[in-house]
């Protein structure tokens, strides 16, 4: 390894992992099956740039990006959808490494040199001159937007498409983002990430999670395919089935950009 990538691999924000990691998932397995239908949908013409997963706070959204990325559940090992991901990213309120642009960058390219899910030749574009100056920390910090066409968005476009789409999941995209923010200034990973979407390969789908009151947030990602996620109200949680401990009901919401009902029937395994 050469002294630059030395010095990026030390620095980077390798991908944050969650904090639920290894935590029973429950009741949303109508998400990771409309993940994987998204999934399988996207290299076909026309078809939204991402999913963005909307919810409020304690809705699940962490939960789903988790159980994706390391399933504990029947649901989540048949969908498959861990060994589709090329890279990912958590964003914490409590951390704000995890919310700076520059070190996301080098933590994605990381992983991506890492991955072998891309075709050959991705660590042979990170070794051009023009490649390698964007991905010395120093420029990085200065312009990550730079880095990020430099060593992410151009290097995937040159690349082969691989045999099946794959993902990126960012979780917590509006963590320390400052209300107002337009699109069009790199100053926080979501205005990075919605700056550049529209220059992602066909073959990878960008997958978000957002809080639904940050308007703001949700609204730089309005052309992605939205769902969302929701607490029960208190007088459904009353009317669920609390005695069994082996099979109990979780009544969820589900609201889309198409339709909106009531999933009454989703079981615990305990």
């Amino acid at each position: 390894m050469s002294e630059p990538q030395e010095q990026m691999s030390s620095i980077a924000y390798r991908g944050s992992n969650s904090l639920l990691q290894g935590q029973r998932f429950y009741c949303r397995e109508w998400a990771l099956d409309k993940l994987r239908r998204c999934l399988d949908a996207h290299s076909v013409s026309g078809q939204a740039p991402g999913v963005l997963v909307t919810g409020g706070a304690g809705a699940g959204k962490t939960a789903l990006c988790t159980e994706v990325l390391w399933p504990t559940s029947q649901a989540g090992l048949a969908a498959g959808l861990s060994q589709r991901c090329l890279a990912f990213h958590f964003c914490h309120r409590e951390d704000q490494r995890s919310t700076v642009p520059w070190k996301f960058v080098l933590g994605l390219v990381e992983q991506l040199r890492a991955s072998p899910l891309l075709p050959p030749g991705y660590e042979e574009i990170l070794k051009r001159p023009s490649v390698s100056s964007a991905l010395e920390p120093l420029n990085c910090q200065k312009d990550p937007e730079d880095t990020f066409k430099r060593a992410v968005l151009e290097p995937l476009l040159d690349l082969p498409p691989p045999a099946q789409t794959l993902m990126v999941v960012v979780d917590a995209l509006d963590v320390h983002c400052v209300p107002g923010e337009r699109v069009g200034k790199s100053g926080s990973i979501a205005q990075l990430l919605a700056t550049n979407q529209h220059l992602l390969p066909s073959w990878l789908l960008l997958v978000c999670s957002i809080r639904r009151q940050n308007k703001d947030v949700c609204k730089m990602f309005s052309s992605m395919y939205m769902f969302m996620l929701f607490l029960p109200p208190d007088s459904m949680l009353e009317n669920c089935d609390s005695d069994s401990s082996a099979q109990g009901i979780d009544c969820l919401l589900l609201e889309d950009q198409h339709n909106c009902h009531y999933l009454q029937s989703c079981k615990k395994i305990f």
